[in-house]
Parts: structure tokens; sequence; C-alpha cells
């Protein structure tokens, strides 16, 4: 049964091969004339012919990517840190930050998330974010752009 399958794949690959080399050639007064060669080529429309995958074997495909574009929702260099108002207590801090895809602010307290962003502390100027990729995390801070710095 295997034998067989082979075959047929290869005496599939080997037609067009044979195909091609019994067409027969064009003149060589033909290919001279280029008003020929253009009505020809306007006359027959080109097709091509495109090879289609389809994985039907284990649990996921291996060519697919792992995080899709929709599974990355927002990202760090996205966002922009607006305004803090800052409680040296420690219990009332809120940060306002703008994505900039999305024109409405986000107020975010200790412990909020945004897609796989943490707020992990408040600080006076800063917002220290939580990022979670692949298994692992790592820390970001995202700063208040102070008037004084600009000048």
């Amino acid at each position: 049964m295997r034998t067989r399958a082979v075959m047929l794949a290869l005496a599939l690959a080997a037609a067009p091969l044979a195909a091609q080399q019994r067409a027969p050639r064009p003149a060589p007064a033909a290919r001279a004339r280029p008003d020929s060669a253009a009505a020809d080529t306007a006359a027959q429309p080109i097709t091509y012919l495109r090879e289609v995958y389809n994985y039907r074997g284990g649990p996921r495909d291996p060519f697919l990517a792992l995080i899709t574009a929709a599974d990355v929702g927002v990202q760090i260099s996205d966002l922009r840190l607006v305004a803090i108002t800052y409680d040296s207590r420690g219990g009332g801090s809120v940060a306002v930050v703008r994505a900039k895809d999305n024109p409405r602010a986000l107020r975010l307290r200790r412990g909020d998330t945004i897609g796989r962003l943490r707020v992990l502390q408040i600080r006076q100027y800063s917002v220290v974010f939580q990022i979670e990729e692949f298994g692992f995390e790592r820390q970001e801070e995202l700063t208040l752009q102070r008037p004084e710095a600009n000048r």
C-alpha cells in the first residue's frame, strides 16, 4: 500500500517535467518579433498555482505562532503616563495612563492589570509594572514627563 502511494507521488511529480520536454518549442523567428509575443501574452490569461498546506497531525500546528496579536494585548511601549495622584501613606495612589490606539484614559491602582501588565507600585513620578511573558516575569517603569525635564 505504501509502495503504491510512493509510486503514485513520483508519477505525479514527473508528469509536468515530461510535458515540458514534449512541448513544441516556438520558432526562432517568432521569438524575434516582439509584436507577436505581446499578442500571445494578451490572449492567454496567466494562472498561478499555489500549494496549500493543512496540518492535521497532533494537537497543535507547529507552524503557527505561539502568541498571536490578540494575545499580546497592550504593551508598555504603547502606554503614556498622563498623571499621578500620589498618596504618601500608600493606600490611595492612582495613575492615569493612555494607550496609543485608545483616546480614553485608564485609571490604575496598585494590583490592576491591563493585558499582561500588572501595576506593582505607584510612586510619586512613576509607575512600576510587572510583565509576564512565556512564564517569566520582569519589571518595567513608566515615568511621568515633568515640565522641568522638557526644558
